[in-house]
C-alpha cells in the first residue's frame, strides 16, 4: 500500500531519556553539595527507579493534561531518586533536575532516527507526530536536531486528549488533510500506539527495539526504524 503519510510516536521511538545522563546529573549536584557519589550508584539507582515510571505513570492522572499532575510526577520522582541516595532533601536540586528534564535534556535520538527519517523524506512523504507529551514538544525535537522533519505535531497536552483516544489521531489527519486509511503510524506501544491507530482508521506498525513481543502479528512489527523504510 502507498501511503501519504507516516506519523511517529516519539518516547521509546524517536528518543529516549538517557540513564547514564540522568546518573551523572546528580552525581554533580551532589558534589556541588559537598557529597562524593560514586557514578556507578547513580547509574544503578536511576535504572531501577527509570523502571519503575511505566507503572507510577499507569497509577497516574493522564500527566500530559495536567501540567501540575505532570509536574508532581516528575518532581516526586527525582526527590525519590535523591532519597535512595542517601542524600538529604534538597529541593532546589531536585528543581534543577525537572528542569533539565521539562526541558528534554536528558534526551538523546536513537541512531536510527535520522537515516530513516531521510529515506522516508527522500520518498516524499509527509512526516509527523502522535504523542502524548507536554506542549513543548516541538521545541524538544528541534534542540534535538530532528525537528524540521516533521510538519503536523499533534500533542496530547495541546490536543487535549492522549493517545488511545481517536481524538489526536483525528486530529493529526484533519491538520495533514489527509484520510486516516492512507495514514500510517509508528509506535512502540500496543494498546495506546497499535489499538488507537487502529480504532482511528489508521495503518499502524509496531516498533518493539527490545523484542518484548516476539510473537506480535496483528500489524508488521520492526526492530529498528531503519526496517521501516522496507515495509512501506
Amino acid at each position: 500500500m502507498k501511503y501519504r503519510g507516516v506519523f511517529f510516536d516519539v518516547g521509546g521511538v524517536l528518543m529516549q531519556m538517557g540513564r547514564e545522563r540522568v546518573a551523572r546529573e546528580y552525581v554533580a549536584l551532589a558534589h556541588a553539595r559537598g557529597v562524593t557519589l560514586d557514578l556507578a550508584v547513580a547509574l544503578r539507582m536511576f535504572g531501577a527507579l527509570d523502571d519503575e515510571i511505566p507503572a507510577r505513570a499507569r497509577a497516574a492522572p493522564p500527566l500530559s493534561l495536567d501540567a501540575r499532575a505532570g509536574k508532581k510526577f516528575w518532581t516526586t520522582l527525582f526527590a525519590d531518586g535523591w532519597a535512595r541516595l542517601g542524600l538529604a532533601r534538597d529541593d532546589a536540586a531536585i528543581h534543577h533536575l525537572y528542569t533539565l528534564f521539562r526541558r528534554g535534556d536528558f534526551n538523546h535520538v536513537f541512531d536510527d532516527v535520522r537515516p530513516a527519517l531521510d529515506a522516508l523524506q527522500a520518498r516524499g512523504l509527509p512526516l509527523g507526530i502522535v504523542s502524548n507529551f507536554t506542549a513543548n514538544l516541538e521545541q524538544v525535537l528541534r534542540a534535538l536536531g530532528i525537528g524540521d522533519y516533521f510538519s503536523v505535531f499533534a500533542v496530547s497536552a495541546i490536543v487535549r486528549a492522549e493517545k488511545p483516544d481517536r481524538a489526536i489521531f483525528d486530529y493529526a489527519a484533519r491538520t495533514a488533510k489527509r484520510s486516516p486509511r492512507d495514514l500510517l503510524f509508528v509506535g512502540d506501544g500496543i494498546h495506546a500506539d497499535v489499538d488507537g491507530a487502529h480504532n482511528a482508521g489508521w495503518n499502524a506498525i509496531l516498533l518493539d527495539r527490545d523484542n518484548w513481543y516476539p510473537d506480535y502479528a496483528v500489524v508488521p512489527r520492526v526492530r529498528r526504524l531503519t526496517e521501516l523504510v522496507d515495509k512501506i
